[in-house]
């Protein structure tokens, strides 16, 4: 099924061919940088392929539709001059730290807190020794035996 409006160019390049200055090869795979000016060309022909469908398709509508579709942009620009004010702010909210940086942080926060855990648990056994230590210094000054 071909969903291309017959009125528009067709943009399609078909499978093998090659432009001119081109050796066939795909961007990405050569490393001479023909696929770049390959690329390139693809760009400017689409460019130019635009620039001369653009006027056609805007004479063929009417003003009412031209202004809904001018009003439309403005209300897009709007929202996007929004979000890119919104997200230049957020890196201040959180403390300006990239995220590979809150990342890091977090898991050395999450290293910390193990290691935090071991030594109140080494504590604990350090106080048990203590008062066993105690016990048995107070058995001796006694006179009785350790009691060990």
């Amino acid at each position: 099924m071909n969903d291309r409006d017959p009125k528009e160019p067709n943009l399609d390049v078909p499978q093998g061919a090659s432009h001119p200055g081109s050796s066939g090869e795909s961007e990405a795979g050569d490393s001479d940088g023909q696929g770049r000016a390959c690329g390139a060309f693809q760009q400017e022909d689409f460019s130019e392929a635009y620039e001369r469908h653009l006027p056609e398709s805007l004479q063929g509508r009417s003003k009412e539709e031209l202004v809904r579709d001018y009003l439309d942009l403005e209300r897009q620009l709007s929202q996007a001059e929004e979000e890119v004010r919104r997200l230049q702010q957020l890196p201040r909210r959180t403390s300006g730290y990239p995220c590979c940086q809150v990342e890091e942080l977090a898991a050395e926060v999450e290293r910390l807190q193990m290691e935090n855990q071991r030594l109140r648990t080494e504590n604990q056994r350090l106080r048990q020794e203590n008062e066993m230590w105690n016990r048995n210094q107070e058995g001796c000054r006694r006179g009785g035996q350790p009691g060990r």
